[in-house]
């Protein structure tokens, strides 16, 4: 299982679920590393900063 934080692998009994509520919607839930973790840059940014 990976972190949909920073995308690197998560052991078992290391990770936390945590749902997300949307409007439009059921909403989800996302996995991320127990603790934190960094934000990971691969994914493009919508906006670049400072706009």
């Amino acid at each position: 299982m990976k972190c949909d934080r920073c995308d690197k692998p998560i052991l078992p009994g290391q990770e936390e679920r945590v749902p997300v509520f949307s409007g439009s919607g059921a909403g989800g839930t996302v996995v991320l590393h127990r603790g934190g973790c960094q934000v990971s840059r691969a994914h493009p940014v919508s906006y670049p900063p400072g706009r």
